[in-house]
């Protein structure tokens, strides 16, 4: 993966490497059960854990993550990333100010990538450059439930911040279209059973 400043790729490989090899040998709920995994994965890295992040993980807490200015260092975040794809309630994320670089970027898109209801991300104000934003692009390409995607002074090349935006565009127009067309079913629904019921007899058999 390419390198940005202050971007450390094969410390945060090797991370990741030892973490996944760590929770191998966890038991399946451990695995499986987010505050569980989260708790894990903390333990194994050393970091004590985000109690945010600890909240949200019991699915009991909405579905917004707020972490902006949690101040997490690249050790304490990898068990969110890796933790998340096991959050399906996730509607909203913000890690504004974060020190995201490329790296951990696409390592995010690759952890929201299978959430359902994942709808806005703000990764503004962060240290990762074209890269990073072209993971993104990608990741909103593919889940047409993202509406917004926030990289604020992003080092990226015009052309690539202008197609980010382009593509919640577009899926902010077709999540209207779907809306307007189930409203128009209903209705068209409703009208049927109408109809259905004025071809009733006024008075029916034997009443």
């Amino acid at each position: 993966m390419p390198v940005t400043p202050n971007d450390d790729i094969v410390e945060i490989s090797r991370r990741c490497d030892f973490l996944c090899m760590a929770l191998a040998s966890a038991e399946d709920d451990v695995k499986t059960n987010p505050t569980k995994r989260y708790m894990y994965l903390c333990k194994a890295s050393g970091e004590r854990p985000n109690h945010t992040f600890l909240h949200f993980s019991k699915g009991t807490c909405g579905t917004r993550l707020d972490l902006h200015r949690a101040y997490l260092s690249q050790r304490a975040i990898l068990p969110i990333l890796l933790t998340l794809p096991f959050c399906p309630w996730l509607e909203h994320i913000n890690l504004r100010e974060e020190r995201l670089t490329t790296t951990l970027v696409e390592l995010l898109c690759e952890s929201l990538r299978n959430l359902p209801c994942i709808r806005t991300i703000d990764v503004s104000m962060n240290p990762f450059g074209s890269f990073g934003v072209q993971a993104l692009l990608r990741l909103v390409l593919r889940k047409r439930s993202i509406m917004d995607c926030y990289v604020g002074d992003a080092q990226s090349v015009g052309s690539l911040l202008r197609r980010l935006q382009m593509a919640c565009e577009r899926n902010r127009r077709d999540a209207v279209d779907v809306e307007e067309e189930e409203e128009e079913e209903e209705e068209e629904g409703e009208e049927e059973g109408k109809d259905a019921f004025s071809t009733l007899p006024v008075k029916c058999p034997g009443g």
